[in-house]
This record gives structure tokens, C-alpha cells and sequence, in this order.
């Protein structure tokens, strides 16, 4: 078969049309390509969204992992939620504050520990959230698209082992 008529070569040339030549090495030819692959995901899944996010709404990347991590689970600190993402404690504290004083959270005292500051998910928290999580699903969607049902479920299992060994290699 001639790379004219090959899929994956149609794929492969899109892909260097589009990010650069050096992409397809950095992506498959080096010795940290697993890890040039996995930030090359993320980076190009969250980079535009997080952009548009910024545009249309006003919220930044910390914004969102508050907002949405609120909507899991009630009452987090803000130490939780640096926990939850890996985003810095500075990060997260001005998102706070700016989330906060946008009527989007609010900010307790803990009775039993005066310094700690449960964070409370508002109305209007939710109202936004509801009109920014299909943004993330649809490009989820997106992304996940050249799966097929028993891929994406193999995807998700090896991603699942990789992360849930990450405490013999991640020292917080």
C-alpha cells in the first residue's frame, strides 16, 4: 500500500500540517514521547476552551476546577481543591476571591477550626456551570471521537492504571 492510499498517513500528515514536521517526532520518535504525548493532549484540550472560557464568561482555568470541584463535593478548602488539580495554592486563592466576589461562592468559617474556609457552591455558581460543562463534554466528545466503544474503554483503563500508580512516583 502506498502512503497515498494509507489512512494513518493522511492522519500523520493533518497532524504535521497542522502543529509542525517536529511534532510527529516529538510525538512518536524520542524518549519522552509518552510523556510529549500526554502534555501535547492536555495542553491543546485545555488551552482553548480555558480561552474561550476566559472570553465568553469571564473564568479562568482555577475559576472552573473551583466551580466544578465544588459541584462534586461541598465545602472544600482551598487546600482540597490545590490537592483535586495540582494548580498552586496562589492560583486557587485569587480565583477565590475573584469567584467570590463575583456572587459565584461563597466563603465560611469553619466552627471548629477558625482559620479553615469552607467553600460554598451559589445559584449563580451552578447557572454557569451549567452553561460551561457541556462545552468540556462536547469537546471531550471531540477528543475521544476516533474510539471506537471497546478503545475508549481500553483508554480508559490504561490512563486509569497510569494514575493510580502515581503514588509511587509523585511526591506532593
Amino acid at each position: 500500500m502506498t502512503k497515498d492510499h494509507d489512512p494513518s498517513f493522511d492522519t500523520a500528515k493533518a497532524l504535521a500540517d497542522l502543529f509542525g514536521p517536529l511534532s510527529l517526532k516529538m510525538l512518536t520518535d524520542t524518549e519522552l514521547s509518552p510523556a510529549w504525548q500526554v502534555n501535547f493532549l492536555a495542553n491543546f484540550f485545555t488551552g482553548p476552551i480555558y480561552a474561550d472560557l476566559i472570553e465568553r464568561f469571564g473564568l479562568t482555568r482555577p475559576g472552573f476546577v473551583i466551580l466544578f470541584s465544588l459541584s462534586q463535593q461541598d465545602g472544600l478548602v482551598a487546600r482540597d481543591i490545590c490537592l483535586v488539580t495540582g494548580l498552586p495554592k496562589n492560583s486557587i486563592s485569587r480565583a477565590v476571591t475573584e469567584l467570590e466576589a463575583k456572587g459565584l461562592i461563597a466563603r465560611d468559617t469553619d466552627v471548629a477550626d477558625k482559620r479553615a474556609k469552607p467553600l460554598t457552591l451559589k445559584d449563580e455558581g451552578e447557572q454557569l456551570l451549567a452553561k460551561v460543562v457541556p462545552l468540556f463534554r462536547d469537546r471531550q466528545a471531540a477528543m475521544l471521537a476516533p474510539l471506537d466503544k471497546e478503545e475508549a474503554a481500553e483508554f480508559d483503563r490504561l490512563i486509569s492504571k497510569i494514575i493510580f500508580n502515581m503514588p509511587a512516583w509523585v511526591h506532593v
